[in-house]
């Protein structure tokens, strides 16, 4: 993504990326999914399931109805698409690659998989809210100075680290009963204070520089709204005890996020004569939603029930 593929020509003043109650839907306030996973896996263990199969029941939920959808989103703009191939064809051979690395590593190394996989989701999930922080920062009537883009970055990107690091010095973040991979020369409990020195100085900053903003009448309340709830979802996420049913809170609100911006920038695509491939130029007519989600939801459920079956009969 970038955040030009964003722009919307409609409302060029507008510091919406579409209208308050999009944004407020699918970007910000979408964050009470997080309550999703933890409310499914306390109810699976309600109705008798064991934690281990209440903790699988909710990742099928998860990736069967938004964490998969959202994968497959992704062909919708890339490798469906006739000119991203001719754009960017040397990483098609990723496609292969990756997932032989993956499978070979679950089978040799599965504990540095997780770990790389934790680390590198988290770093993801960072990454998208901070391409939306950068899409309403190009909405911005007035210039901002690259002071106040930094802390924004900061406070994003340091807000999930605090209780992480302190998990990980005192040997309790694990994945069910697996403890991650974290190095010994760095289990000290000056790692986790000064990660949360890191974020400390950052929320401060970024508190202060924001009441300034509002001050001067520059302040930007989608891009407020949007870096305070992540604040909040990431800082508190490692507190909870099943630390994998408690990313998936992340994972569903970033995939979430994602589904509604692929959809959106399909549509601006839509409206600029861009997408070339016919089906999915129908996936992204106006007023066929539900056709953009059934497809990406049929994919990611045909991938399930393979691996269901799989499962079933090994």
């Amino acid at each position: 993504m970038t955040t030009l593929a964003i722009q919307s020509t409609e409302r060029p003043s507008s510091l919406w990326l579409k209208s308050p109650k999009w944004d407020l839907t699918w970007i910000s306030l979408s964050v009470i999914l997080m309550i999703v996973p933890y409310g499914t896996y306390y109810l699976g263990q309600l109705i008798g399931m064991d934690p281990d199969k209440a903790r699988v029941a909710v990742n099928y939920l998860i990736a069967g109805a938004i964490g998969g959808p959202h994968m497959y989103a992704t062909y919708t703009r890339t490798l469906f698409e006739p000119t991203f191939r001719k754009r960017y064809w040397t990483i098609i051979p990723m496609a292969f690659i990756i997932p032989s690395l993956v499978i070979y590593a679950a089978i040799f190394h599965f504990t540095y998989l997780l770990t790389i996989f934790f680390f590198w989701a988290s770093i993801h999930v960072l990454h998208q809210i901070i391409f939306i922080v950068d899409c309403y920062n190009e909405r911005q009537r007035s210039l901002l100075t690259k002071y106040s883009r930094v802390i924004d970055y900061a406070v994003v990107l340091s807000a999930l680290y605090p209780m992480a690091m302190y998990r990980f010095v005192h040997n309790t973040f694990t994945v069910g009963e697996q403890p991650l991979f974290f190095p010994e020369f760095l289990k000290f409990d000056i790692v986790w204070w000064f990660a949360s020195a890191v974020f400390a100085i950052s929320f401060i900053l970024y508190v202060a520089k924001t009441i300034r903003e509002f001050q001067l009448g520059i302040g930007n309340i989608p891009k407020t709204i949007l870096v305070t709830v992540t604040i909040l979802a990431t800082f508190f996420t490692p507190f909870f005890h099943e630390l994998d049913v408690a990313f998936q809170g992340l994972n569903s609100w970033h995939s979430f996020q994602y589904l509604g911006l692929t959809w959106f920038i399909n549509r601006l695509r839509y409206e600029r004569g861009e997408i070339t491939r016919p089906t999915i130029r129908k996936l992204a007519e106006p007023g066929k939603w539900w056709k953009y989600y059934g497809a990406n939801l049929l994919a990611a459920s045909s991938a399930l029930a393979i691996i269901l079956v799989l499962r079933l009969t090994h």
